[in-house]
């Protein structure tokens, strides 16, 4: 398996694991928004963000908000829509 073909690969992973709203909000912590301001620009609580914060750290295996913000540098940023 060739490199780009095991990226490719798992981009698909990640897009069937994250949700949509995993999806969001780790979009907006790569912005460089707080948890309260996405809390308040997705309309959620920061508990709820929170919470979503730790399914995705768990999901992309990663153990802090700079580690996933790498992740999502690395990958391209591949959920933006």
């Amino acid at each position: 398996m060739t490199a780009e073909t095991k990226s490719t690969q798992q981009e698909n992973n990640y897009n069937k694991a994250l949700t949509g709203r995993e999806i969001e909000i780790l979009s907006e912590l790569a912005g460089g928004k707080s948890n309260k301001a996405i809390a308040i620009s997705l309309n959620i609580t920061i508990n709820t963000v929170e919470k979503h914060l730790t399914a995705i750290y768990k999901k992309i295996d990663v153990k802090c908000r700079a580690e996933a913000i790498l992740w999502w540098l690395q990958n391209g940023g591949v959920f933006r829509s």
